[in-house]
């Protein structure tokens, strides 16, 4: 009964998700005019299409290399073909599920450990130390288009407001990783503290949450945990490598929105797209599956306010930017997903 339940509260958060995204694409088109997006849509130049699907695509692979890098860390014998299947498996998994982005870790290390019959825990290390890599290339980007608008100004952008959010990235960015670096430890503290915290009220409740949180099991876990993230991100080259590769997949992304834009028509500066494009994925921590609705709502608003372009012009081109680098990417991951599944089947037989 107990899977069952918890089986038809998965499927409606996904159809809550599914709604919540239906409602704000409504929103979107209602204060549009969707003749304006189609036309655009329509006459969109075919080549910078197909090139910005291509920087998509570049972009995953660029990702799914940091994680190989830093999986190869850990155990050098895993084959770098099928973790990056396995990564892009996981980014299916990531795209389509509600909260899927805030829970892409998890999803990711499940995937490739259950794919190649590791054990998770390790696993997880792994692609939690890639994953924190990709998100400082994010910011690292991010930081680079906020560099690129403060010396070269337009549309009345005020420079106290741009000042201001480059300090804050700055230093939240030195911050956590002088954190990462040097006060790893802390994270396994923190957990245990949170772990003693649930135990002491849930636990009251819950004799499942009482004996899983135990403290031998928390203090065994999270060594095992930083043991493991400490061998994946040990070795100074192989770390320098995956950032490398972490944040030319930014790059590849941040174009794949250039491109998109121009595609339709509007040419917006190199440095906003830097921006920009990181700065988006703060939308697809919410509720809808990777983001749908809430990103084009975001992205169409922050563009439509600082270049001088029809509303309808822009979401068209953020449309074309999304359906490369989510529709597509949902393609490529859920063919990956039919792979593997093929592939174990024709090995159990």
């Amino acid at each position: 009964m107990a899977t069952v339940s918890k089986e038809r509260a998965g499927y409606g958060r996904l159809l809550a998700g599914l709604v919540l995204a239906a409602a704000l694409f409504g929103g979107l088109f209602v204060s549009l005019d969707v003749s304006a997006v189609l036309d655009a849509l329509g006459a969109a130049d075919p080549l910078l299409v197909a090139l910005a699907a291509a920087l998509s695509l570049l972009a995953q692979l660029c990702w799914s290399l940091t994680t190989t890098t830093i999986l190869e860390g850990v155990d050098g014998s895993l084959p770098r073909r099928r973790i990056q299947l396995g990564y892009l498996s996981g980014t299916f998994g990531k795209q389509v599920l509600p909260f899927g982005n805030a829970g892409g870790s998890a999803i990711l290390a499940y995937v490739i450990a259950e794919d190649l019959d590791r054990r998770f825990r390790d696993i997880f290390a792994a692609v939690t130390a890639s994953e924190l890599l990709v998100f400082a290339g994010s910011v690292g980007v991010a930081i680079a288009g906020l560099v690129s608008v403060l010396l070269s100004p337009y549309a009345a952008l005020p420079t106290s407001l741009v000042l201001g959010l480059l300090s804050v990235t700055v230093l939240g960015f030195v911050g956590c990783g002088a954190v990462i670096a040097y006060r790893i430890h802390l994270v396994g503290t923190a957990v245990e503290r949170m772990a003693w915290l649930l135990r002491t009220t849930v636990g009251r409740v819950s004799v499942r949450v009482h004996r899983s949180l135990a403290p031998e099991r928390v203090r065994s876990g999270t060594d095992s945990f930083l043991e493991a993230f400490g061998t994946a991100t040990g070795e100074t080259r192989r770390l320098v490598v995956a950032t490398t590769v972490a944040v030319l997949g930014w790059l590849a992304f941040s174009m794949a929105l250039y491109v998109g834009l121009l595609a339709v028509g509007v040419p917006i500066p190199l440095g906003f797209a830097l921006f920009l494009t990181p700065a988006a994925g703060v939308v697809t921590l919410l509720p809808t599956p990777g983001g749908l609705g809430s990103t084009e709502i975001g992205l169409t608003a922050a563009i439509t306010v600082f270049v001088a372009a029809p509303p309808a012009v822009v979401a068209a081109g953020v449309l074309v930017f999304r359906l490369v680098t989510y529709w597509l990417v949902v393609v490529a991951g859920g063919l990956a997903s039919l792979y593997l599944s093929a592939t174990v089947w024709h090995a159990l037989d």
